[in-house]
């Protein structure tokens, strides 16, 4: 005889255990998820402050430009740049938290403008920029030297009857400096690099041009080890574009270096060219004594 029994699902122990860990399980998810987005979308908004560790202006009523940054052995900060409020080539010295402790303008009766600061070996300054008279055609690499509180030891300027500017500045290994620009006084097409070397009085030792038909203008200079000069900028007159980044390797005495491999190339074209003169100067006749 067949009896009907009513069917219930049978739940164990470790149903009921597995379910407990589920329900537990995404208690927990979402109590995370909460979290990282409460913790996260805080820090995702204030991102860009928290990066900002402070900040500080500098000048007055005018125009006031800053070009070059260097960090002073003091842990602060000193800025060249070109100031209208206060007339001139404008030096300022921070301490770690950019709060001005002094500053210093230098014009000296003609329109100076910086383009480059380095701290020298003496804990002074050394300025870089161009000097030019008010109304003249015609502008000049200049290069300034102060002490350590920014009052001017001696200024100089470089160049010739045209426009000269000086943008790049390095304190050399000798003591002295180099700096780095354009020139149109010296060039052979539209501007040329200009690299000037001095003693450490600024006294001009030696100055090289570089470039070709069209404009080339050297921004950026480094001194390499024992191992000469580089000089960055851009050229018009070499390369595949209009304008092509242009980096200039020289030595010590600013001459330009080749790459080994063309050493060979070079004296063989110069052997041929010798062969080929010689071969179509004409033959002095020969002259027979009675």
């Amino acid at each position: 005889m067949s009896r009907n029994l009513d069917k219930k699902p049978f739940y164990g122990i470790g149903t009921a255990s597995f379910r407990g860990e589920l329900m537990l399980s995404k208690k927990l998810f979402l109590s995370s998820t909460v979290l990282f987005v409460l913790v996260t979308f805080p820090l995702i908004g204030s991102v860009g402050a928290s990066l900002e560790l402070w900040s500080q202006t500098y000048g007055g009523t005018g125009g006031d430009v800053a070009y070059s940054l260097v960090v002073t052995s003091d842990g602060g900060f000193a800025l060249a740049g070109v100031s209208s409020s206060f007339g001139g080539l404008w030096l300022v010295k921070t301490d770690a938290d950019g709060n001005m402790m002094w500053n210093r303008t230098y014009s000296e009766g003609s329109k100076w403008d910086t383009y480059s600061l380095v701290v020298t070996s003496d804990g002074g300054y050394a300025i870089a920029g161009v000097s030019s008279s008010g109304g003249a055609v015609s502008a000049d690499f200049l290069l300034v030297k102060t002490d350590n509180q920014g009052n001017m030891e001696w200024s100089r300027t470089y160049g010739g009857k045209s426009n000269d500017h000086a943008y790049s500045l390095v304190q050399t290994s000798d003591g002295g400096y180099a700096l780095a620009g354009r020139t149109y006084s010296f060039d052979v097409g539209q501007g040329d690099f200009w690299l000037v070397k001095t003693d450490a009085e600024g006294n001009m030792l030696w100055n090289r041009t570089y470039g070709g038909k069209n404009i080339d203008i050297a921004y950026s200079l480094v001194e390499v080890s024992g191992d000469g000069f580089a000089l960055a900028g851009y050229t018009s007159s070499l390369g595949d574009g209009s304008d092509d980044f242009w980096l200039v390797k020289t030595d010590a005495q600013g001459i330009p270096e080749f790459p080994s491999w063309i050493i060979l190339p070079l004296l063989l074209t110069a052997t041929l060219l010798i062969i080929i003169c010689n071969r179509k100067l004409p033959k002095t006749p020969s002259h027979q004594s009675y």
